[in-house]
C-alpha cells in the first residue's frame, strides 16, 4: 500500500511517503507563519527524492487533533484536498494515541499535550493500546488524581509520553517513569503502522467527514465570547 501521511498538530512536524515498508520522512520544526508553504515545499521534495508518483497514493493519513488551531488546519486542509481530488480514503489519527501506540511498556502509558495554562490534553492507555478512559483536557491537578487512582487501581507502573510543562513535572511523584526525549514526539512510521491497524479495522474517513479535532476553543473565540458578554452585560 502507499500511504501519505501528515503531522502538523505540534511545534515538530512531519511529512511521509510509505510503500510497501519503504519510507521517506522529513520532519521539522513548525513556523506558523510558513507552515503551509512549508508543508507544500517538503512534500514535493519527498516527491522527488521517492521517484513516486502522488497520483498513486491509495491512502491519506493525518494526525486529527488535538493541537493548535492553525497548525491542524495546515495538515488537514491538503489532505482533504488531495483526497477529493483523487477520490481516495483517509484515515484520522489522534496524536495522543499516535504517541501511546509508538511506545512499547508493560504498564500503563499516558501520553500527554500542553494546552492552555494550567491544563493539558492526556489519554491513558493499558499497554495493549486499548483505551482506558476517553482522552481529554485535564486541569492539572484533576491530571494528578487521576495518576493517583490508576496507580492504585491497576498496581502497574507508569509511563509519561510526550511534551511535560514544565509547571506539571514538580507535581509528579518520583515512581512515575517519563518516556526518553526521542520518543515525544510523533515518528513517520508510528503514524503509518497506526494508520495501517486503522484501516483494516474499517476506520476510515472521506474529504467531507475528516474533521479537526480542537478539544478547545480558539482564542478568538474565547475574547469574542467575552467582548459578547461585555455587550449583554451593558444592555441589561
Amino acid at each position: 500500500m502507499f500511504i501519505l501521511g501528515i503531522n502538523t498538530s505540534s511545534e515538530k512536524s512531519n511529512i511521509i511517503l510509505w510503500r510497501d515498508g519503504k519510507i521517506y520522512e522529513i520532519l521539522y520544526y513548525t513556523e506558523s507563519k510558513t507552515c503551509g508553504e512549508t508543508l507544500i515545499s517538503y512534500l514535493k521534495t519527498l516527491i522527488e527524492m521517492s521517484k513516486w508518483n502522488l497520483e498513486e497514493v491509495e491512502l491519506y493519513s493525518v494526525i486529527t487533533g488535538p493541537g493548535s488551531f492553525t497548525g491542524l488546519r495546515i495538515g488537514i486542509i491538503p489532505i482533504k484536498t488531495l483526497a477529493q481530488i483523487y477520490k481516495k480514503p483517509i484515515v484520522g489519527v489522534s496524536y495522543l494515541e499516535c504517541l501511546a501506540f509508538q511506545i512499547p511498556f508493560i504498564g500503563l502509558k499516558v501520553s500527554v499535550m500542553p494546552a492552555r495554562k494550567g491544563e493539558l490534553h492526556a489519554g491513558f492507555y493499558y499497554e495493549d493500546n486499548e483505551r482506558i478512559i476517553p482522552e481529554g483536557v485535564f486541569l492539572y491537578n484533576e491530571f494528578i488524581n487521576l495518576l493517583n487512582k490508576l496507580k492504585e487501581g491497576y498496581n502497574k507502573a507508569i509511563i509519561l509520553v510526550g511534551k511535560i510543562p514544565d509547571e506539571l513535572k514538580p507535581m509528579l511523584s518520583n515512581d512515575i517513569i517519563l518516556a526518553p526525549e526521542y520518543l515525544n514526539y510523533p515518528r513517520g512510521e508510528t503514524l503509518v503502522y497506526l494508520t495501517l491497524e486503522k484501516y483494516k479495522k474499517g476506520e476510515i474517513l472521506n474529504y467531507l467527514t475528516l474533521l479537526p479535532d480542537y478539544r478547545q476553543k480558539s482564542s478568538a473565540e474565547i475574547n469574542w465570547e467575552k467582548r459578547n458578554e461585555r455587550t449583554r452585560n451593558k444592555s441589561q
